[in-house]
């Protein structure tokens, strides 16, 4: 073997190691990488539908605070505490959330501003999409404090199902800080666990759930009452509620 062919064998091998490390150092470069955080960051203008709920809109607010991700999940018919999000290098999210009692997972992927998939709470499972807006455009202002200790009291209540009658239950609404929770002295399969109030107190919806499954009761406020319409899972009807 000449020597010109010794040269073009090294020359070949020194490439191909080249190469192979150039490789490496990508795959570790990938394995290290850290999602794009300014891509993510933001409130979503979130549309979700499933054949149990209809459709339902809310706003989902994703932060990152040095390592650790955090959603926030506002004007929703059923209030969401989050327990777990994580995010991966290809800006796929998953969270998971508690929603009075009934475990929901959440998982998407946000690409161009759009966030995009699925969840499930129990047995009810849907899909989501939500496009990018500005967090400022999010931070809804909250009622005022006389508007909630107006809607403080016990009420006579009941939940009305087109061609199934009438379910009454009482109904309590306390001031917990700056927020009201509610309360259904002797619940059983039927319970209201949150109620979302608007600024000036007259859009109020309750969320309610039954065995366990979510489903929300828009409405408004008048005087001492408070009522509306609602449909979830196949069923329609009315609700109210009286202040004693």
């Amino acid at each position: 073997m000449n020597m010109r062919a010794l040269k073009l064998i090294g020359l070949s091998l020194l490439c191909a190691a080249a190469l192979a490390q150039a490789s490496l150092a990508q795959s570790d470069a990938k394995s290290d990488a850290k999602p794009d955080a300014k891509s993510v960051e933001g409130a979503y203008s979130v549309t979700a539908n499933s054949a149990e709920l209809g459709t339902l809109n809310f706003v989902m607010i994703l932060k990152r605070d040095g390592g650790k991700w955090t959603a926030e999940v506002k004007d929703s018919p059923t209030p969401l505490t989050m327990t777990s999000v994580t995010v991966d290098d290809t800006n796929k999210i998953s969270i998971i959330a508690d929603a009075g009692g009934t475990a929901v997972t959440i998982n998407g992927k946000i690409t161009n501003g759009e966030l995009v998939g699925d969840f499930a709470a129990g047995d009810i499972k849907g899909t989501f999409k939500g496009t990018k807006k500005d967090a400022s455009a999010a931070e809804a202002k909250p009622a005022s404090a006389e508007a909630l200790a107006a809607l403080e009291g016990t009420y006579d209540a009941k939940i009305s199902v087109k061609d199934q009658g009438d379910f009454p239950f009482a109904l309590v609404i306390k001031r917990n800080g700056d927020k009201l929770v509610t309360e259904v002295p002797n619940a059983g399969d039927l319970n209201i666990v949150g109620i979302d109030v608007k600024e000036g107190g007259g859009a109020v919806t309750l969320s309610a759930t039954y065995q366990g499954n979510p489903f929300p009761l828009p409405g408004k406020r008048t005087g001492n009452e408070m009522g509306g319409k609602w449909a979830a899972g196949g069923f329609s009807g009315d609700w109210s509620a009286k202040k004693k």
